[in-house]
């Protein structure tokens, strides 16, 4: 049985083990008694014993009654019969009436009551519990705040509770239609955020938590849930990869290390290697953790701050089914302005004519052209569905869902599609123990998004000549014009074989047992399996000359697994004592492993091209190639104490330490020991504050403490030993291999270990209407795992080695505004968040240390004093004039440098760029090189505005990003060749009659190719985030569906961006790693998306 069919058995039974109930839905006029009990039995469980004579006495039965208690439904069917009966447990006995009974009053039938719950503002509030008193069974309100639920009749009172909110209860009397409106809490605090192996209310939180709720990670939509932080969350910062199942790169308060700075994602207690197998209709809410206190407990692995999600979990009350859908398109936001068909001779004509060399083309004769982006281009058509049903008994309770996600890219032949399907589940096995599961799988597949030419299909799109078309007359792909400008459409459709099908599995099942009141072990045990699969078929082509040709056609077909295992079990104590003093204890082991291994084979020469032998084994064997990464190995064993002490509901000490010991590192040196300590003071339940009407709540927090770091690769403290025939020979009659260091190792590899200070401020007024975070921070990471060059000796040169050198700071604040309130029936709310981040590093060991990509590889400097991987090259000091000029400056460089014939720069002409001499010597060598522009951004904010109206609803979320550079690394390679076509910028360029311009002459080989600001550009953006407008039908015409909401919806993601930057888009970084960010080199464009959906409950 495969996987998918063991995942859907376990979810079937798991439904099943929750559909008995004391609830029963009965109708029918003149029944026999005998086969009413019968179908109570089929609903209830319940048996019934009697003897047969007795139903031959029986009277009719006529009953008409909708999800009443089993006793309300028993006293119908025996009103006025001679029988009677009595319960017990699960059995009901029924005997004959020993005397006349007395006139009996008529039941009383059960009332159905519907309604909303509303916050005072009168916005919904989604989940509020609703109950009958002195009963167990109840329900919860849906997204829109709307209940349903059945009484035993007018004497019965609701109980209304939710978190947050004072609970409220409510006679039902005559009413059927309720409309209930909750009042915060005095606190307004009070919602539970999840933090570390636990929960606290938001109230008696120390540290600094930022909580994204499930509506807000929904309407993003995408394929990744990650999305949703970008301008949600204050100090994450989101890396756009563009294209379609991209996952985005997230960094939470800068970059704290040169090495792998992504943050820890824990799903429902399962530490997870990314988020991208899960459905953002899954998710209930994600919690980022960013300071030393709320990350300390995760140890190593919260270096770079830690994101919680959580998944739906089902709850007490009949099934509830979710069916979501939407349908739409995704489109490129901007474009980037290259020449058409004239534009382009007209810029081959001034190439030549700046060479000396005349006309290639006659402008007269110029028309029409190929509209490359057009042709390569598209709108790509995006679809989702999911399906879920929770629900649940006081014992049982569960959530199941499927989706399915589909987006073709704006790039033609490129698409991804996901299948998901999750199990969350809960049993209560007696009043002390409850097990559980977490179950999810998705079956991933990208088509085309792997680039085999190394993106030069990007690249050439708005590079190879207009004047060329897409095919020759015989149907073939016309071929580019150079090496590096190919047929970019001929390149994706030669590229739409190319599949990576990686399957992930996650999940992890769980034991609590609460040993005595307030005390409760926990065991958990998961697990993380990926099973990568690239499957890659590439014909036979010519689509450039002279290199970009292959003969003959070639298959690749690639395995890899990743498999870690969790296992956590921990200690909770909570207990209050003498009213005022309440602890939270917790202590806990817990242990890690991760496995890797890879296999991929390669070869060419198919005899046919038909799909039925598009196979490996199809393959001469001597065209075969194998390749296979060495098997990967690391463990983590983790102890972890925490600590939380409340007083008075007014003052808070959080204390945890955690100790992680590491395989990466050698004997004495794998165990690092991460404290914190943090303090907070409710100052507005002082006596002298909280008679101040205008305080609703006033809370002051601050927090210490140390993290470790150890991404580095596994055997770092190992040596590399390479075979080769450097020193092979015969001795003895016997053939001996050799073997060659090429890695050294270091054994005294430690800990990278990040400090951290944080002092909050919380702050609610005018009725928690307005309430403000804000968070001040300095994190000081040191002993940074680096690789630096050692002297290799006889052989060379070794491969860095790692090493603890080094220090680096971030320095930063973070607020968010929120604003809720309600003009008569609008209900709106505001919301504002932002972040600045200092990066600097402190000390590198008096190390600088150049980045870049694999065509530029010194793009990139660290440098003391400077951020990680600013921008460096050469800074303009303008064009060169004049002849004159330029022989001025190589005298003055022969001048200052005492060298005959010294030029300024080698080959100057007028037109062209002069770099300013930074070290003064008279000329421009490297030494003039410098730190050009950060990627950084200094601010980063955004501004949700959400209301709603009677039916009606609308959300739109803006977003901005200021002070960032980025090195536009398209526009330089425009001048690599004079075939090239080039931005409509360059009809601008210097000329001997044209000198009043900042674009330099156009030619190759010359200062404007070299890496200098003039290619740095401003990244400063402001866009539409999200905008949605919704109507939500009135309940009436929803149930002529049978469903209790029915809400349509039209929404667009990326609509636009207000920038100066003349690329795709601003946001788009081709990232070699956090040292390489902001480069914008043959990167696959971010697109915009419009959809319309239909949300419907049953």
């Amino acid at each position: 049985m495969n996987f998918v069919s063991i995942f859907l058995l376990v979810a079937c039974l798991n439904v099943s083990a929750g559909v008995y109930s004391q609830r029963v839905t009965l109708s029918g006029d003149n029944m026999p008694l005998k086969q009413v009990l019968k179908e109570i039995k089929k609903q209830t469980g319940y048996t019934f014993a009697y003897r047969a004579v007795l139903m031959q006495k029986a009277e009719k039965v006529s009953v008409h009654v909708t999800n009443a208690s089993i006793q309300q439904v028993l006293d119908l069917c025996f009103h006025n019969q001679p029988l009677t009966y009595s319960i017990f447990s699960n059995n009901i006995v029924v005997v004959r009436e020993k005397e006349e009974p007395a006139p009996k009053p008529e039941p009383v039938p059960p009332i159905k009551i519907t309604g909303k719950i509303l916050s005072e503002a009168g916005a919904p509030l989604a989940g509020a519990n609703i109950q009958e008193k002195g009963k167990t069974y109840g329900t919860s309100s849906k997204e829109d705040g709307s209940f349903e639920i059945t009484v035993d009749g007018p004497k019965s009172i609701l109980v209304i509770s939710y978190v947050g909110y004072d609970g409220r209860e409510i006679k039902v009397g005559d009413q059927t239609e309720l409309s209930i409106k909750l009042t915060q809490s005095p606190l307004a605090m009070n919602e539970m955020v999840i933090i570390g192996y636990g929960s606290r209310k938001k109230s008696d939180l120390t540290g600094a938590v930022t909580s994204i709720k499930s509506g807000d990670i929904t309407k993003i939509g995408g394929s990744n849930a990650a999305e949703a932080l970008q301008a949600k969350a204050p100090g994450v910062t989101l890396l756009n990869q563009g294209g379609p199942g991209a996952t985005p790169t997230v960094f939470v308060r800068g970059l704290g290390t040169n090495g792998d700075a992504s943050p820890l994602f824990v799903v429902d207690g399962m530490m997870v290697s990314s988020i991208a197998y899960l459905a953002p209709q899954d998710i209930a809410s994600m919690e980022i953790l960013k300071d030393a206190s709320a990350t300390a407990i995760y140890g190593s692995r919260g270096a770079n701050g830690v994101i919680l999600v959580t998944t739906k979990k089902g709850r007490s009350g009949k099934p509830v089914v979710t069916f979501n859908t939407s349908h739409g398109f995704q489109f490129l936001t901007r474009k980037y302005e290259v020449g058409n068909a004239r534009q382009y001779a007209e810029l081959v004509n001034l190439f030549n004519s700046n060479a000396g060399k005349a006309a290639a083309y006659n402008l007269d004769t110029i028309s029409g052209g190929t509209d490359w982006t057009k042709e390569v281009t598209q709108k790509g058509i995006v679809s989702d569905y999911s399906l879920g049903v929770s629900g649940g008994s006081e014992n049982v309770k569960y959530n199941i869902s499927a989706s399915y996600h589909k987006e073709d890219g704006v790039i033609k032949f490129t698409s991804f599609d996901r299948i998901t399907l999750r199990a969350n589940n809960e049993y209560k096995l007696n009043k002390r123990i409850t097990i559980g599961h977490n179950l999810a799988i998705a079956n991933n597949r990208y088509i085309g998004t792997a680039q085999w030419n190394g993106g030069r299909g990007l690249n050439s799109m708005y590079r190879i000549s207009p004047l060329l078309s897409v095919r020759k007359a015989d149907g073939s792909f016309t071929p580019g014009q150079d090496p590096d400008i190919i047929n970019p459409y001929a390149s994706f459709y030669l590229n739409q074989d190319v599949r990576s099908k990686p399957l992930q599995f996650v999940g992890n099942a769980y034991l609590n047992f609460e040993i005595v009141d307030g005390l409760t072990f926990r065991s958990s045990y998961g697990t993380d399996f990926t099973l990568g699969r690239v499957d890659a078929y590439i014909p036979a082509f010519n689509i450039s000359s002279p290199n970009q040709i292959q003969a003959s056609n070639s298959i690749e077909d690639g395995f890899s697994t990743t498999n870690t295992w969790l296992w956590e079990n921990t200690l909770n104590y909570n207990k209050t004592f003498a009213r005022d003093h309440q602890i939270d204890l917790l202590a806990g082991y817990t242990a890690q492993n991760s496995d890797y291994r890879s296999i991929d084979l390669t070869g060419s020469g198919l005899l046919s091209t038909a799909d039925d032998y598009r196979y490996i084994n199809a393959l001469p064997t001597t065209s075969l190639t194998w390749t296979g990464g060495m098997p990967s190995s690391e463990s983590i064993l983790s102890y972890l104490f925490r600590a939380n002490y409340t007083y008075k509901n007014r003052y808070f000490l959080t204390a945890s330490y955690r100790a992680d010991g590491s395989s990466k590192f050698a004997d004495g040196k794998k165990w690092g020991s991460f404290p914190s300590v943090a303090l907070g003071w409710r100052a507005s339940e002082e006596e002298f504050l909280k008679n101040v009407s205008w305080i609703n709540n006033l809370k002051l927090r601050g927090s210490w403490g140390q993290i470790g770091n150890n991404k580095i690769p596994n055997y770092q403290t190992y040596s590399t030993l390479t075979q080769d025939n450097v020193y092979s020979g015969v001795f003895n009659s016997v053939f001996y291999n050799s073997a060659t260091i090429t890695a050294a190792a270091n054994p005294g590899i430690t800990w990278e270990v990040a400090e951290q200070t944080d002092l909050g401020a919380e702050f609610a007024t005018l009725n928690n209407r307005l309430k403000v975070e804000f968070d001040y921070y300095n994190r000081e990471t040191r002993n940074l795992l680096l690789q630096l060059p050692i002297p290799g000796g006889s052989t060379g040169l070794l491969t860095a080695a790692y090493t603890n050198a080094g220090t680096v700071r971030n320095t930063g604040i973070e607020f968010s505004a929120d604003w809720s309130d309600k003009i008569g029936e609008l209900s709106y709310g505001v919301r504002v968040t932002g972040s600045a981040n200092k990066n600097r590093i402190i000390d590198f060991r008096n190390q600088t240390v150049y980045t870049g990509d694999w065509m530029v590889p010194s793009t990139h400097i660290s440098v003391a004093g400077q951020p990680i991987g600013d921008f460096y090259g050469y800074k303009v000091a303008g064009i060169a004039q004049t002849q004159a000029q330029i022989d001025a400056l190589n005298d003055d460089a022969v001048k200052k440098s005492g060298v005959a014939g010294k030029q300024y720069w080698s080959g100057l002409k007028p037109g062209d760029l002069i770099f300013q001499d930074l070290n003064g010597d008279g000329f421009i060598d490297v030494k003039d090189k410098t730190d050009i522009g950060s990627p950084h951004a200094k601010f980063i904010g955004g501004l949700s505005l959400n209301a709603s109206w009677k039916g009606f609803d609308a959300a739109i979320d803006l977003m901005y990003s200021y002070g960032a550079k980025i090195y536009n690394a398209t526009r330089n390679q425009f001048l690599t060749s004079g075939l090239s076509n080039m931005n409509v910028e360059w009809l601008d360029s210097w000329t001997p009659t044209h000198t009043n311009t900042s674009i330099p002459r156009y030619a190759v080989n010359t200062s404007t190719s070299q890496q200098s600001d003039f290619n740095i550009a401003n990244a400063t953006y402001f866009k539409a985030r999200y905008i949605e407008v919704g109507y939500t039908f009135d309940k009436s015409i929803a149930q002529k569906i049978s469903a209790s909401r029915l809400r349509l919806y039209i929404s667009a993601t990326n609509p636009f961006y207000i920038t100066k930057y003349k690329g795709f888009s601003p946001e788009v970084s081709n990232s070699y790693g956090v040292s390489t960010m902001g480069d914008d080199f043959r990167t696959y464009p971010v697109s915009g998306t419009v959809k319309a959906g239909l949300n419907v409950t049953f």
